[in-house]
Parts: C-alpha cells; sequence; structure tokens
C-alpha cells in the first residue's frame, strides 16, 4: 500500500474531481498495470493509466494515472494505491461518419472534423445548448490575412480510459487560397461525466524566414441565441466580475502594462489568477477561461449577446516576432453550463483549472524506485533543506507569450553577449530537473510546477524545431538574445529535465522533441572537430556524454551508446597524449580547467553505472587526484582557470559532485575533505529573492538570481550532502 496525499486547498467539496499523478516503480516490481487500484475508506475510484517509461528488463518505471477523487471542502485528504484491482472501462462513445468525429462523455458531445482539409471543430452540445459556428483556431498574418486551422489528418487517440479521453490532430494554417501558413498540433483532454474540456494548440513555425510576425491568434464562439448575460472576470486575491445584460460588448486585455500595476504575492508557477469569459442564454451558456493568461500575456477575452472571442495574441497588442523553428502551446478550457448555473460556480471552476488538486507522494517512494539516487539522506539539517528551497524559490522571473518558464542572466547580459539586449538562460543547467528531484525530495508542490513551467517553455521555446540546418534542426540553442539567436553547442544540450517532464505530463511533443536533440548531439559528433584528441574543452563532450547515456538509460536504445562510446575512448586517448584533460586556451597554452574537468568526470560517473570499467574508473580518480594536488588555492577552493590572470577562486560547485564521485568509487574521504570550502561557499550564498518589475521588449521582467544558479548547483550540491552526511564530517561542518 502506497499513499497519495492531497493538501487542504478549495473552500468546497470536489466530488469526481479529475486528478492526475505520475507513479515511479522500481526495477522489476511492476510488468502490468491492469490491476492497479485507487482507493480510499470509501473504496476504489475510477482510473485510468498509462505507462511512459521503461526499465532495461521492461518493467514498467513511470505511469501516469488519471483518476477521480472526492475531496473535502477545506481539509486534506489521502488515498492509497496498490495492485489489487481490476481493470476498467471507458464510458466514451465515439462514433465516426464520413468526415466528422462525435463524442460524447455523458455530459457534452463534441462534433470534430475528422478528415484531411477539415477545421478541427464542428459543434458542442451540452443539454439543449448547442454551439455550432465555430471560426478557427485562425492566424492573422503581419498584413492581416487569416489563416484558419485545417487538419492535415484525423485525430489520434493518445489516451482514452474510466476518466479522460486525450485526442490529438495535426494540420497547417491555410489562407482561403489554400497558401500554407505555420504547423499546428491540436489537443483535447475530454473528462468523463464532465461538462469542461481542455484545449492545447501548439503553434510551430516551420516557415522559411528566420522570423515571421504574427498579428492575432484567435478562437471565435458565435452564439445563435442572444445572450441574457455575458461576463468577464480577473482575478489576483479576489474576483473581480463584470456582467452586462445589454448591447454592451465587455473585452478585457492582460498586458505589460496590466502586469506592471497588478501586485500578487502568490508564486505565479502555481497561481497568478484566472481570466475568464462567460456566456449565457436561456438554452445554457458557455464559459471560456485562459491558463496562466497573466504569466503567458498578452491574452485578451470578448463576449457580447452572440459571441465570444477568445485571444490569444490580441490584435491589438502589437505584432509577434516569431522565429523559425519556434513553438508554443496555448491552453484554454471550454466550460459547458445550464442557465442556472451560479457566476459565483463558474467563477470557482475557472479558478480550479488554473491550478487542478494534485495528489503528492511521499519521498520514499520515489528513493525506493531508483529512479533519483542519491538524493535522499537520512541525516537532513534544516538549514541545508531551507537552502535547496530558497535556491529553487528566489530566481528572477519572465513573464510573457515566449518567455514565461525562463528568465534572462544579467551576468551574460552585462558582458554584452546579447547585443544590448537582455540573454536568455534558456534552461541552462537543466532547471526543470532539479526541480524535479527537489520535488520527490521534499514533497513541496510548487517545485512540480516549476518543472511543469521550465519544462513546457524549454519544449516549445528553447528548442528548434524547423531548420535546413542539420546541425541546427532539432537542438536546444544555448543561452541568447531572443532564446534562438544563439549557437548550438553540445556542451549545452540537456536531456534529463525533458524526460522528467515528459513522465509528468505525457506530452508526446516533449518526448519527440527530446530524441530530436539526442540527435543532433550525434550529428554534431560525426563532425570533424570532434575526431579530434584534445582539440576541444571537457565541458562539450563531458555533457553530450551525460545526455547520451540518459537517453540509453530512458529509451533502452544502445544506438546511443555508439557515441557515447565514442566520447570514452576520447577521454582515454586525450588523456594518455597529454596526462590529463587539458584543454586549449590561447594559441600558446593548455590548460586546466577545473570544472570543465568535473564535468568530464561526473559524466563519466554516469557512465559508469550503465556500463562499469576499471579503466573509466580509474579516470575519474586519476582526474581528481590530479586537481587536488594542482589546482586547490589556499582556501581550499578550485581556481577558476590554470593561467596567472585567472587563478582566482571560483565558485562552480561542479567540483563537488565529481569530488563525491571519487569518494563513491574508494571510500577515500580525502575527496569529501576537498569539497568543504566550496560546500561552505555555495550554501553561504544569499539570493535576494524577487525584485522590482520591469518591462523588457515584449514581456515582464521580476527581477532575481539567475535560474542557471539553482540549476547548476542543486545535484552538485545534494549528491557531495548525501555522502557527507553518512561521515562525520558532516557534524563537523554542519
Amino acid at each position: 500500500m502506497s499513499e497519495l496525499y492531497f493538501e487542504k486547498y478549495a473552500n468546497f467539496n470536489r466530488v469526481n474531481e479529475p486528478v492526475s499523478v505520475s507513479l515511479p516503480f522500481e526495477k522489476g516490481t511492476v510488468t502490468s498495470l491492469d490491476n492497479l487500484r485507487i482507493y480510499n475508506e470509501t473504496g476504489a475510484t475510477p482510473l485510468q493509466h498509462r505507462a511512459l517509461g521503461f526499465w532495461n528488463d521492461g518493467s514498467v518505471k513511470w505511469a501516469k494515472v488519471d483518476f477521480m477523487a472526492n475531496l473535502p471542502a477545506n481539509k486534506d485528504a489521502t488515498y492509497n494505491y496498490d495492485f489489487n484491482g481490476v481493470k476498467q472501462n471507458s464510458p466514451f462513445i465515439l462514433k465516426q461518419a464520413q468526415d466528422v468525429l462525435a463524442i460524447e462523455n455523458g455530459s457534452i458531445s463534441l462534433t470534430l472534423g475528422n478528415a484531411a482539409g477539415k477545421t478541427p471543430f464542428e459543434s458542442i452540445t451540452h443539454g439543449g445548448f448547442s454551439l455550432n459556428k465555430i471560426d478557427g483556431p485562425y492566424m492573422l498574418d503581419d498584413s492581416g490575412n487569416k489563416h484558419t486551422a485545417i487538419l492535415t489528418q484525423p485525430w489520434q487517440t493518445e489516451e482514452e480510459g474510466a476518466v479522460m479521453l486525450k485526442l490529438s490532430a495535426k494540420g497547417k494554417h491555410k489562407s482561403p487560397n489554400e497558401t500554407d501558413y505555420m504547423d499546428f498540433i491540436i489537443t483535447l483532454s475530454i473528462y468523463a461525466n464532465t461538462p469542461w474540456f481542455e484545449v492545447g494548440y501548439r503553434i510551430i513555425n516551420r516557415l522559411d524566414p528566420e522570423y515571421t510576425f504574427i498579428k492575432k491568434i484567435a478562437l471565435d464562439l458565435h452564439l445563435s441565441d442572444p445572450a441574457d448575460t455575458h461576463t468577464i472576470a480577473t482575478s489576483n486575491y479576489l474576483s473581480n466580475i463584470k456582467t452586462e445584460t445589454g448591447q454592451a460588448e465587455l473585452h478585457k486585455i492582460i498586458d505589460a502594462d496590466y502586469l506592471m500595476y497588478d501586485a500578487n504575492e502568490q508564486i505565479p508557477e502555481s497561481f497568478y489568477g484566472t481570466f475568464f469569459a462567460d456566456w449565457n442564454s436561456k438554452k445554457g451558456g458557455i464559459c471560456a477561461t485562459h491558463y496562466q493568461a497573466y504569466q503567458n500575456f498578452p491574452k485578451a477575452l470578448k463576449v457580447s449577446k452572440h459571441k465570444l472571442s477568445i485571444d490569444i495574441l490580441p490584435e491589438e497588442h502589437g505584432q509577434l516576432k516569431y522565429y523559425r523553428g519556434m513553438a508554443k502551446n496555448h491552453t484554454f478550457f471550454l466550460h459547458l453550463h445550464g442557465n442556472q448555473e451560479t457566476i459565483e460556480n463558474i467563477n470557482k471552476r475557472s479558478l480550479m483549472l488554473q491550478h487542478m488538486d494534485k495528489p503528492i507522494l511521499p519521498a520514499s517512494i520515489y528513493e525506493k524506485s531508483g529512479c533519483y539516487p542519491n538524493f535522499f539522506p537520512k541525516n537532513l539539517r534544516p538549514t541545508f533543506e531551507s537552502f535547496l528551497l530558497g535556491m529553487a524559490d528566489n530566481r528572477g522571473r519572465a513573464y510573457g507569450i515566449l518567455h514565461w518558464g525562463d528568465c534572462p542572466d544579467l551576468g551574460y547580459s552585462q558582458q554584452g553577449r546579447g547585443e544590448g539586449e537582455y540573454v536568455w538562460t534558456n534552461n541552462e543547467y537543466d532547471l526543470p530537473y532539479a526541480a524535479m528531484q527537489l520535488y520527490a525530495r521534499s514533497g513541496v508542490r510548487r517545485m512540480l510546477d516549476y518543472v511543469l513551467i521550465s519544462g513546457a517553455h524549454w519544449v516549445d521555446i528553447d528548442v528548434c524545431h524547423h531548420n535546413p540546418d542539420p546541425l541546427r534542426h532539432g537542438a536546444q540553442v544555448e543561452h541568447s538574445r531572443d532564446h534562438v539567436t544563439g549557437n548550438v553547442e553540445i556542451s549545452h544540450e540537456w536531456v534529463d529535465g525533458l524526460f522528467a517532464y515528459y513522465y509528468q505530463t505525457g506530452d508526446s511533443f516533449a518526448y519527440d522533441t527530446v530524441i530530436g536533440i539526442g540527435q543532433n548531439i550525434m550529428r554534431h559528433l560525426d563532425q570533424p572537430r570532434y575526431q579530434q584528441g584534445g582539440g576541444i574543452n571537457a565541458r562539450e563532450t563531458g555533457w553530450a556524454l551525460r545526455a547520451l547515456t540518459t537517453l540509453y538509460q530512458e529509451t533502452n536504445d544502445e544506438s546511443w551508446l555508439r557515441h557515447a562510446s565514442f566520447i570514452v575512448s576520447h577521454f582515454i586517448s586525450w588523456k594518455n597524449t597529454h596526462g590529463g584533460w587539458l584543454a586549449p586556451y590561447t594559441d600558446h597554452t593548455i590548460i586546466r580547467v577545473p570544472f570543465m574537468i568535473s564535468i568530464a568526470a561526473v559524466s563519466l560517473m554516469k557512465y559508469y553505472r550503465v556500463k562499469p570499467s576499471e579503466s573509466i574508473k580509474s579516470m575519474i580518480i586519476d582526474a581528481m587526484d590530479d586537481l587536488i594536488e594542482n589546482a586547490l588555492l589556499g582556501n581550499g577552493i578550485f581556481y577558476y582557470k590554470e593561467l596567472p590572470g585567472l587563478r582566482k577562486p571560483s565558485g562552480n560547485p561542479i567540483t563537488m559532485e565529481a569530488l563525491a564521485c571519487a569518494y563513491e568509487l574508494t571510500g577515500d574521504e580525502k575527496y569529501l575533505r576537498a569539497g568543504i570550502a566550496i560546500f561552505k561557499h555555495t550554501i553561504a550564498r544569499k539570493d535576494s529573492g524577487p525584485g522590482k518589475k520591469e518591462k523588457i521588449k515584449d514581456g515582464v521582467l521580476m527581477a532575481g538570481s539567475s535560474p542557471k544558479g539553482f540549476a547548476q548547483a542543486f545535484s552538485p550540491v545534494t549528491y557531495y550532502y548525501y555522502h557527507m552526511s553518512n561521515t562525520e564530517i558532516l557534524n563537523e561542518v554542519m
């Protein structure tokens, strides 16, 4: 029996509330999910499951589970899960006739276009209310030409079970003369016996120009009956609801000016406020809610007696510069209701859709699974745990349709790398993975929210989804102006956090993206510059080795190891040639760079765990012995680089992780003791937390420390602490 804990949340009872959780399992323990059961004291609840990851013996590693929960007002609740249940059937009715697909979930009926050349939506019905004139989604280009979403293939079923039906379709936006514009993927998540459903609308720029300006993105709902009332609401602390009974159109836009003068004390990854428009007639009504409208501004809603417009990119905001290869998923909800439904209940549901109930697993479940080893020490110190949470919380943030989930790095920006503009971090050092491990360790839900928001941004914006250059196509772009104007370097392509994001969401686009990053890395490694021994730095191939090893671990595909093995052999010959991993710096120097050497050691350790050998073990130990002997300064911290002008103390914490690797291999405490000074230096840092807001181009910046700081420090400091906590050194240090 394992526990699923729901924190106290809403002030009303939620009956048969759809919730989702991702469960990790220990290798060899679960070969089938058919008998999975989730239950509380009243009995078992409807559920469905989808295996997302597997161990190399074929057993389930990660499973996404959707179930219905009954949750009390103003109280916490607990469910449990085991394997004493029975397989459950789907309640959804799907009927295909010619080129349409009809769906019934027990509350609403949807008719969808279901053939190439059709628009996605035909009609939506609930009780006596029917909506059968749906315009879009559509886009306006910079000349004002309209391009409507047209399917290029029928809908595909991604998930179906007792709780939820998830469908997806692909297509292109086309003008009336059939000119192709941007690609799209649209997803629908429909829940059993539930009057609301989720729409995901991902736009992908596969056009030839370097960038394209977009004027507007919208979906218009035309209502045949006149509204008795139409409403628009914004919220932060309390909702500001405005209702009209006459002819006047209600219109609201969330933009930079709105955000600059709107205070919010909540962690915005978890909640900022809701933004909805409702239309209600004698036959019933429909409510449209933008998801995270404030964070993903600009957003707008318009509603009148006969029309409700969902403006994903409002025209009055001005044009959006959308680079080739960018994608962006936009989420909104449609909630159908009877004409007697109160606006108070509509508001509460709209608020809940911004941050739905979510069960939390105890840390012991993650620890036992083996998915995140060496991050669960027995000797916990409150000051250290507070330090970890503080690093995660006190990052800077940026609001905006292209920026939410990322933040500029002020150091890079001040160096001039952005040519006078801010340089975006682009999830450097893998922030989602750090946040996921911290969530598993702490059970603090906002850490999971950090995974979901930073991961969503990374999947869409920071990866080039289309480029004629094969060395750019599919790549994660390094920190740069406008996110995607920078170089592609294999030292700046990570995959662990994207797998974490995929396991929490089941987003197949994320899975395809992470595979594309791996393929891009391999194309780079086939280039001549990576064939020469010692001609590159240890960071580049070190990070590539880590990514390829993770791809092997998470897919069980041996083909990833071909290039990984090449990197290992490269490190061997490099060490034999130079006596260590010395890197060229200037034309007349070849030097030690401790943090780059440490990256190589840590990546080799990851490879060693799946393909152990004495030669790899010896290389890691020799590298750390060399750094201890040659690169430690008098203050106990490693220097930055081995040059007279750069022998300054380096605050890079990854040397701690490399030292802990050597300790794990040898049991010799000298490696841990060599890291004491950098450990103290790392946890002594003070982050100021979010600061003043500032308009930046098409975004709003909330000042704070660089996301890179948390991402870079988390794994090294926690891995080092894990090993240190098993020795007396912990009592000496803390």
